[in-house]
């Protein structure tokens, strides 16, 4: 019980942290929307898929190899891993350079205009920094220190909002202002993070056989990285080539609103893996039954939490999205529920398949995710251009839930967990049913009915012994004691 409390204590308190930033991040979209039209916000957003896709090759999945080989070393050497990492990254800037004499086939090949070139100048600047940003936070994670977390979450998320109103609002610099607020409030926080936190955790020793380990490690995660994208964030270019950047627009704004569960995701990930590496590799019996019970454990309660409140930001997306933004956006609230529901898929193969990485095979993850990447653009070439943005809905949804199955079975074979197939299965369709139903097929379902169907999904996780009383018992004390 006591690494689920752990769990429970660390999610939380990441959760908070997360949650603010997210609450933060949110007082800018109004503004945003109203200061760019529909397609300016999805030019925005295209940009930040642009940016995904070069920061997952650049990344050449250190963060990954880094967490691993990190609990794997030994007291004296974990300095060594964190700082030859650190030196890895810098190298990420260096390589960034060659890409700026392109700037004009870039913006030509991103946006059919060579005029748009200075934001890929923007682009190439951020994803360095975004990297160095990602491996900072990481040792909050390592050392866990959740608070210092979030207090250069909340810096980060206040100073997006200052330099954001500042040149988007203010000074009226639209897109490009708003690509500057990002540069800038990320370099913020790795100053921040390793000027006043991090860099007494280094040994500054680069270390040739550490480097070789993490990149081997890491090496066929570039591939799993770019087919991950590819089912991620491919289907904006397919909206972009098959329609128009207003249809990119809607379905950014349907993904903004589905935020709150990568959130949850966010918070379990930072907690989780730490918490089972360290237990797995404490846990003197070769069977390892407590490493596993808690994975079990911990899932059940992570797929009952998120499937709730994701029915619940499905049946009422129609409602909150012309509130918060314009009524020009409120057309995105019908993709809501295909893309929570991907992300829980997505935290689920995350959290239930961690065979793999123990066994060190992870070049099982570039051929899982390139045959889910592969089946992801053969179902947005087959339904982008009959159905906008719900087809890249439909296929985000079926490419997750494809990979969740594949990398499971194949997890299962070198660290077998028991897990209650039937039970997350059964209550994880019931939850897409019902927000399906009500959102996306139009069900003109009033106030009553809508507070129905999150009572129905909330029982269905008891019903199905996912959900225990003493979780949320336990999630009650924390939040009204306020402990940490």
């Amino acid at each position: 019980m006591g690494e689920r409390k752990a769990f429970i204590k660390d999610t939380f308190v990441y959760g908070l942290g997360n949650g603010l930033k997210k609450f933060i991040g949110l007082f800018l979209l109004p503004f945003y929307t109203r200061a760019l039209t529909v397609g300016e916000f999805g030019m925005l957003e295209t940009l930040g898929t642009a940016a995904a896709l070069l920061g997952g090759f650049l990344s050449v999945g250190l963060d990954s190899a880094c967490g691993y080989y990190y609990f794997k070393a030994s007291d004296r050497q974990k300095a060594d891993v964190l700082s030859t990492t650190f030196y890895l990254r810098l190298l990420s800037f260096l390589i960034i350079v060659p890409l700026l004499f392109f700037q004009k086939p870039l913006a030509r090949l991103v946006f059919g205009d060579s005029d748009q070139s200075f934001l890929i100048v923007l682009l190439l600047l951020l994803v360095p920094v975004n990297l160095m940003m990602s491996e900072q936070s990481h040792l909050f994670r390592y050392f866990r220190q959740p608070w210092r977390y979030n207090i250069i979450t909340v810096v980060k998320s206040l100073a997006n909002i200052g330099i954001g109103i500042t040149l988007v609002i203010v000074l009226k610099q639209g897109v490009q202002g708003a690509m500057w607020a990002r540069i800038g409030s990320s370099l913020l926080v790795v100053v921040l993070a390793f000027g006043v936190f991090n860099f007494r955790k280094y040994s500054f020793r680069f270390s040739l056989g550490w480097a070789r380990q993490l990149l081997k490690y890491g090496f066929p995660l570039i591939w799993a990285g770019i087919a991950a994208w590819i089912y991620n964030s491919s289907d904006r270019f397919f909206l972009l080539h098959y329609h128009d950047l207003r249809e990119v627009g809607l379905y950014s704004i349907g993904a903004v609103f589905s935020q709150p569960v990568l959130l949850i995701n966010m918070a379990v990930q930072m907690s989780f893996s730490v918490l089972f590496f360290k237990l797995y590799h404490k846990e003197e019996n070769p069977n390892k039954p407590a490493t596993r019970k808690m994975a079990v454990d911990i899932y059940s309660l992570y797929l009952s939490g998120s499937v709730i409140l994701a029915t619940t930001l499905s049946v009422f997306s129609d409602v909150l999205i012309p509130v918060v933004a314009t009524p020009d956006y409120a057309g995105g609230a019908r993709v809501v529920p295909m893309l929570v529901f991907s992300y829980i898929a997505a935290q689920s193969f995350q959290t239930m398949g961690p065979g793999i990485s123990l066994s060190e095979k992870t070049w099982h993850f570039a051929w899982i995710t390139g045959f889910t990447a592969i089946l992801n653009i053969g179902l947005n070439f087959l339904l982008v251009p009959r159905m906008g943005f719900i087809g890249a809905g439909i296929a985000t949804l079926i490419s997750f839930v494809i990979y969740w199955i594949v990398k499971v079975y194949v997890a299962s074979k070198y660290f077998p967990i028991k897990y209650p197939f039937f039970s997350i299965l059964m209550f994880y369709v019931f939850g897409v049913g019902v927000s399906l139903l009500i959102t996306t097929f139009e069900f003109h379902a009033s106030g009553w009915m809508k507070f129905l169907a999150i009572l129905l999904v909330t029982s269905c996780a008891f019903l199905f012994k996912l959900l225990k009383w003493e979780d949320v018992r336990m999630v009650w004390s924390k939040i009204s004691r306020r402990e940490t």
